[in-house]
């Protein structure tokens, strides 16, 4: 009896392996990019975890937020009503503005720089600050730096490093601090931001919707690129 039940074991195994099937090669992971429009983003990895830049007040440039937007992280650049309502938000999430976004913030597993850029460089006052965020989601590293006046020093720019996505306001800085800025940073992706905003014009590589689209690391192009709204 064991030596029947041994060969049928052998039999049922060998018949497994003779049907397994190959392994299917894993697919590209898409992080969502919404323009809810100004300089409001929202980016979703492809497991769920959303951060949202500058929401605004409503009609600011006659344009209003939805009425249900949640997200689990809000990065405030400045305490402009074009940059700050969070109350906009029916969810509680974990809001980065002011000192408390400078530095190293670790939420829901994602690691999140501020960096200061104050009007004044030797007057080191909130109410001239704006903040630099970087963050690294789903091997892609994301700069938001909203409109510098000015291009990166040595500090700021050893602690932000090179990246591959900068969403920045074209419109509000100078054409020499741009592409200094640009120059500095090497992104492989610029996504303006601002009221100017109509809608990507990005081609099918960047599979564009309306004001949204899919990214992933291997649609980033070898050298830098700008989306045009």
């Amino acid at each position: 009896m064991r030596r029947v039940l041994l060969l049928a074991a052998f039999v049922l195994a060998v018949a497994g392996c003779g049907g397994r099937e190959a392994a299917t090669p894993a697919g590209p992971r898409y992080t969502r990019i919404e323009w809810l429009g100004n300089e409001c983003f929202r980016i979703t990895s492809p497991i769920g975890t959303s951060i949202l830049t500058n929401p605004y007040a409503a009609k600011t440039d006659g344009r209003s937020l939805p009425a249900s937007l949640n997200s689990d992280v809000v990065l405030v650049t400045s305490e402009s009503p074009r940059n700050n309502n969070v109350n906009s938000l029916t969810n509680q999430p974990a809001i980065l503005r002011g000192g408390v976004g400078i530095g190293v913030n670790n939420i829901t597993g994602i690691k999140i720089l501020g960096v200061p850029i104050y009007m004044n460089p030797e007057v080191a006052s909130s109410l001239g600050m704006n903040l630099v965020y970087l963050w690294t989601m789903d091997g892609i590293r994301y700069c938001f730096a909203e409109s510098p006046v000015r291009p990166l020093d040595a500090d700021q720019l050893a602690q932000i490093g090179r990246v591959d996505v900068l969403f920045m306001a074209p419109q509000g800085m100078g054409a020499g601090v741009r592409e200094a800025l640009i120059g500095q940073l090497k992104p492989r992706l610029v996504i303006p931001t601002g009221s100017g905003a109509r809608g990507w014009s990005v081609g099918e590589k960047f599979m564009a919707n309306g004001s949204t689209f899919l990214l992933a690391r291997e649609m980033l192009p070898a050298a830098t690129a700008t989306l045009h709204f």
